[in-house]
Protein backbone atom coordinates (compact mmCIF):
# COMPACT_ATOMS: atom_id res chain seq x y z
CA UNK A 1 0.00 0.00 0.00
CA UNK A 2 1.58 3.78 -1.06
CA UNK A 3 -0.47 6.28 0.38
CA UNK A 4 -0.48 9.62 -1.30
CA UNK A 5 -2.23 13.66 -0.80
CA UNK A 6 -4.07 15.47 -3.68
CA UNK A 7 -2.68 18.84 -4.95
CA UNK A 8 -4.63 21.95 -4.11
CA UNK A 9 -5.45 23.47 -7.40
CA UNK A 10 -6.02 27.01 -6.12
CA UNK A 11 -2.62 26.70 -4.82
CA UNK A 12 1.01 26.92 -6.66
CA UNK A 13 1.91 23.11 -8.02
CA UNK A 14 5.61 23.57 -6.56
CA UNK A 15 4.36 24.29 -3.12
CA UNK A 16 2.06 21.38 -2.97
CA UNK A 17 4.72 19.12 -3.64
CA UNK A 18 6.99 20.61 -1.50
CA UNK A 19 4.73 20.52 1.04
CA UNK A 20 3.47 16.33 0.55
CA UNK A 21 7.00 15.52 -0.03
CA UNK A 22 7.79 17.29 3.44
CA UNK A 23 4.99 15.12 5.37
CA UNK A 24 6.24 12.17 4.08
CA UNK A 25 3.83 11.46 1.73
CA UNK A 26 4.81 8.68 -1.12
CA UNK A 27 2.96 10.15 -3.96
CA UNK A 28 0.75 13.03 -5.26
CA UNK A 29 -2.09 13.00 -6.82
CA UNK A 30 -1.95 15.98 -8.95
CA UNK A 31 -4.99 17.82 -9.61
CA UNK A 32 -5.49 19.82 -12.44
CA UNK A 33 -8.20 22.22 -12.74
CA UNK A 34 -8.84 25.96 -12.00
CA UNK A 35 -7.35 28.11 -11.23
CA UNK A 36 -3.70 27.77 -10.77
CA UNK A 37 -3.49 24.22 -11.79
CA UNK A 38 -4.92 24.14 -15.60
CA UNK A 39 -2.77 22.04 -18.26
CA UNK A 40 -1.41 25.98 -19.55
CA UNK A 41 -0.21 26.79 -16.63
CA UNK A 42 2.04 24.09 -15.48
CA UNK A 43 5.27 24.17 -15.76
CA UNK A 44 6.38 20.68 -16.63
CA UNK A 45 10.27 20.45 -16.75
CA UNK A 46 10.54 22.18 -13.36
CA UNK A 47 7.75 20.15 -12.27
CA UNK A 48 9.22 16.61 -13.19
CA UNK A 49 12.52 17.79 -11.94
CA UNK A 50 10.73 18.80 -8.64
CA UNK A 51 9.35 15.37 -8.23
CA UNK A 52 12.35 13.39 -9.08
CA UNK A 53 14.22 15.39 -6.57
CA UNK A 54 11.83 14.07 -3.93
CA UNK A 55 11.27 10.78 -5.02
CA UNK A 56 7.99 11.14 -5.17
CA UNK A 57 5.21 9.15 -7.35
CA UNK A 58 2.30 11.16 -9.11
CA UNK A 59 -1.11 10.09 -10.07
CA UNK A 60 -3.14 12.15 -12.51
CA UNK A 61 -6.62 13.69 -11.75
CA UNK A 62 -8.61 16.37 -14.19
CA UNK A 63 -11.68 18.04 -13.32
CA UNK A 64 -14.74 16.99 -11.29
CA UNK A 65 -16.79 20.03 -13.08
CA UNK A 66 -16.22 18.56 -16.77
CA UNK A 67 -19.33 17.62 -18.18
CA UNK A 68 -18.72 14.17 -19.81
CA UNK A 69 -22.46 13.07 -19.41
CA UNK A 70 -23.99 16.47 -20.60
CA UNK A 71 -27.21 16.19 -23.22
CA UNK A 72 -25.70 18.25 -25.30
CA UNK A 73 -23.22 16.51 -27.60
CA UNK A 74 -20.71 20.14 -28.41
CA UNK A 75 -21.14 20.04 -24.27
CA UNK A 76 -19.33 16.54 -23.81
CA UNK A 77 -17.27 17.57 -26.98
CA UNK A 78 -15.68 20.27 -25.26
CA UNK A 79 -15.21 18.27 -22.10
CA UNK A 80 -13.09 15.27 -23.83
CA UNK A 81 -11.34 18.16 -25.35
CA UNK A 82 -10.47 19.78 -21.92
CA UNK A 83 -9.80 16.20 -20.34
CA UNK A 84 -7.63 15.72 -23.35
CA UNK A 85 -5.40 18.62 -22.54
CA UNK A 86 -4.47 17.29 -19.80
CA UNK A 87 -3.04 14.02 -20.71
CA UNK A 88 0.07 15.86 -22.14
CA UNK A 89 1.03 17.01 -19.11
CA UNK A 90 0.61 13.92 -17.16
CA UNK A 91 2.20 11.40 -19.67
CA UNK A 92 5.51 13.93 -19.46
CA UNK A 93 5.24 14.57 -15.82
CA UNK A 94 5.45 10.13 -15.46
CA UNK A 95 1.78 9.83 -14.74
CA UNK A 96 1.04 6.41 -15.49
CA UNK A 97 -2.90 6.63 -14.10
CA UNK A 98 -5.83 9.04 -14.39
CA UNK A 99 -9.05 9.92 -13.33
CA UNK A 100 -11.94 11.31 -14.83
CA UNK A 101 -15.91 11.75 -12.33
CA UNK A 102 -18.97 10.25 -13.71
CA UNK A 103 -20.91 12.73 -14.82
CA UNK A 104 -24.85 11.87 -15.00
CA UNK A 105 -27.35 14.46 -16.24
CA UNK A 106 -30.23 13.64 -14.36
CA UNK A 107 -33.67 15.61 -14.38
CA UNK A 108 -35.86 14.03 -17.40
CA UNK A 109 -33.55 12.31 -19.01
CA UNK A 110 -32.94 8.14 -18.21
CA UNK A 111 -29.85 6.39 -16.83
CA UNK A 112 -29.64 4.48 -19.86
CA UNK A 113 -29.19 7.96 -21.80
CA UNK A 114 -26.57 8.91 -19.23
CA UNK A 115 -24.83 5.41 -19.21
CA UNK A 116 -25.27 6.10 -23.46
CA UNK A 117 -23.57 10.06 -22.72
CA UNK A 118 -20.48 9.50 -20.76
CA UNK A 119 -19.65 5.93 -22.23
CA UNK A 120 -19.45 8.04 -25.96
CA UNK A 121 -16.87 10.66 -24.27
CA UNK A 122 -15.11 8.01 -22.16
CA UNK A 123 -14.26 6.11 -24.85
CA UNK A 124 -13.17 8.75 -27.05
CA UNK A 125 -10.64 9.63 -23.96
CA UNK A 126 -9.90 6.24 -23.28
CA UNK A 127 -8.00 5.68 -26.94
CA UNK A 128 -6.91 9.04 -26.65
CA UNK A 129 -4.82 8.28 -23.15
CA UNK A 130 -3.71 5.00 -24.37
CA UNK A 131 -1.36 7.12 -27.07
CA UNK A 132 -0.16 9.07 -24.14
CA UNK A 133 0.98 5.20 -22.82
CA UNK A 134 -1.93 6.61 -19.73
CA UNK A 135 -4.72 4.56 -17.86
CA UNK A 136 -7.84 5.81 -17.32
CA UNK A 137 -9.82 5.71 -14.38
CA UNK A 138 -13.63 6.59 -13.63
CA UNK A 139 -14.71 7.94 -10.20
CA UNK A 140 -17.66 7.35 -8.61
CA UNK A 141 -19.95 11.06 -8.10
CA UNK A 142 -21.98 12.12 -5.41
CA UNK A 143 -25.06 11.63 -7.49
CA UNK A 144 -27.77 8.90 -6.84
CA UNK A 145 -27.23 7.75 -9.74
CA UNK A 146 -24.08 6.21 -8.72
CA UNK A 147 -25.10 3.10 -7.50
CA UNK A 148 -23.25 -1.02 -8.20
CA UNK A 149 -25.71 -1.64 -11.21
CA UNK A 150 -25.56 1.97 -12.74
CA UNK A 151 -21.92 1.40 -12.26
CA UNK A 152 -21.98 -2.13 -14.00
CA UNK A 153 -23.76 -0.60 -17.50
CA UNK A 154 -20.75 1.88 -17.60
CA UNK A 155 -18.27 -0.53 -17.72
CA UNK A 156 -19.66 -2.96 -19.82
CA UNK A 157 -19.98 0.05 -22.49
CA UNK A 158 -16.41 1.24 -21.74
CA UNK A 159 -14.81 -2.38 -21.31
CA UNK A 160 -11.42 -0.34 -21.25
CA UNK A 161 -11.85 1.98 -18.19
CA UNK A 162 -10.05 1.20 -14.81
CA UNK A 163 -11.80 2.20 -11.36
CA UNK A 164 -11.07 4.62 -8.65
CA UNK A 165 -12.91 3.49 -5.59
CA UNK A 166 -14.03 6.71 -3.82
CA UNK A 167 -14.65 5.10 -0.58
CA UNK A 168 -16.42 8.64 0.06
CA UNK A 169 -18.58 8.99 -2.50
CA UNK A 170 -19.16 5.50 -2.41
CA UNK A 171 -20.91 5.84 1.31
CA UNK A 172 -23.52 8.27 0.03
CA UNK A 173 -26.70 7.57 -1.45
CA UNK A 174 -27.55 4.53 0.63
CA UNK A 175 -25.01 2.54 -1.02
CA UNK A 176 -22.20 0.33 1.14
CA UNK A 177 -18.43 1.07 -0.05
CA UNK A 178 -17.78 -2.97 0.35
CA UNK A 179 -20.22 -3.89 -2.99
CA UNK A 180 -18.24 -1.34 -4.85
CA UNK A 181 -14.71 -3.62 -3.35
CA UNK A 182 -16.57 -6.73 -4.25
CA UNK A 183 -18.09 -6.21 -7.32
CA UNK A 184 -15.05 -4.13 -9.26
CA UNK A 185 -12.27 -5.38 -7.47
CA UNK A 186 -11.14 -6.16 -11.00
CA UNK A 187 -11.07 -2.94 -12.51
CA UNK A 188 -9.52 -1.25 -9.57
CA UNK A 189 -6.50 0.86 -9.55
CA UNK A 190 -6.93 3.17 -7.28
CA UNK A 191 -8.19 4.73 -4.21
CA UNK A 192 -9.55 7.45 -2.82
CA UNK A 193 -10.45 8.19 1.46
CA UNK A 194 -12.33 10.20 3.10
CA UNK A 195 -15.25 9.80 5.58
CA UNK A 196 -18.89 11.24 5.88
CA UNK A 197 -22.13 11.43 7.51
CA UNK A 198 -23.89 9.22 4.29
CA UNK A 199 -25.83 11.99 3.27
CA UNK A 200 -23.22 15.25 2.06
CA UNK A 201 -20.12 14.55 0.80
CA UNK A 202 -18.05 15.83 3.52
CA UNK A 203 -14.30 14.41 2.93
CA UNK A 204 -13.84 14.43 7.24
CA UNK A 205 -10.70 12.22 8.33
CA UNK A 206 -11.63 8.44 9.26
CA UNK A 207 -13.48 7.84 11.77
CA UNK A 208 -15.24 11.28 11.99
CA UNK A 209 -18.72 9.74 9.80
CA UNK A 210 -20.62 6.66 8.76
CA UNK A 211 -18.04 4.39 6.78
CA UNK A 212 -17.56 1.35 8.24
CA UNK A 213 -13.67 1.05 8.18
CA UNK A 214 -12.62 -2.07 9.96
CA UNK A 215 -15.20 -3.77 7.43
CA UNK A 216 -14.25 -1.93 4.31
CA UNK A 217 -10.39 -2.33 4.62
CA UNK A 218 -11.13 -6.00 5.26
CA UNK A 219 -12.78 -6.12 1.83
CA UNK A 220 -10.21 -4.11 0.28
CA UNK A 221 -7.15 -5.74 1.48
CA UNK A 222 -8.56 -8.90 0.17
CA UNK A 223 -8.05 -7.88 -3.55
CA UNK A 224 -5.77 -4.79 -3.09
CA UNK A 225 -2.33 -3.06 -2.02
CA UNK A 226 -2.48 -0.46 -4.46
CA UNK A 227 -2.22 3.11 -3.97
CA UNK A 228 -4.66 4.64 -1.89
CA UNK A 229 -5.11 9.63 -1.85
CA UNK A 230 -6.05 10.71 1.34
CA UNK A 231 -8.59 13.04 0.07
CA UNK A 232 -9.18 14.51 3.18
CA UNK A 233 -9.79 18.39 3.48
CA UNK A 234 -9.01 18.94 6.81
CA UNK A 235 -6.46 20.54 9.01
CA UNK A 236 -3.01 18.30 8.61
CA UNK A 237 -3.05 16.77 11.95
CA UNK A 238 -6.39 15.00 11.38
CA UNK A 239 -4.81 13.97 8.00
CA UNK A 240 -1.57 12.77 9.43
CA UNK A 241 -3.66 10.68 12.46
CA UNK A 242 -5.88 9.55 9.22
CA UNK A 243 -2.69 8.07 7.84
CA UNK A 244 -1.03 6.83 11.04
CA UNK A 245 -5.14 4.92 11.41
CA UNK A 246 -5.22 3.96 7.60
CA UNK A 247 -1.66 1.74 8.36
CA UNK A 248 -2.94 0.68 11.57
CA UNK A 249 -5.85 -1.10 10.69
CA UNK A 250 -4.54 -2.28 7.69
CA UNK A 251 -1.92 -3.95 9.07
CA UNK A 252 -4.06 -5.61 12.18
CA UNK A 253 -6.80 -7.14 9.24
Amino acid sequence: MKIGFPSNPRKNLFKEIQWIAGNGFDFVDIFLEEDQATPERIDVRNALELLRQYDLEAIGHTAWYLPIGSPSQALRSSAVQEIAKCFDVFSNLGVKLVTVHADWPGGMFSVDEGVRFQSESLNQLVDQAEKYGLGLMYELSISQENNVDNLSKVFKETPKIHFNLDIGHANLNQNDPEQFVRKFHSSLKHVHLHDNDGHRDLHLPMGCGSVNWEKTLRALKQYYNGTITLEIFSDIHYVLWSRQRLKQIWEEL
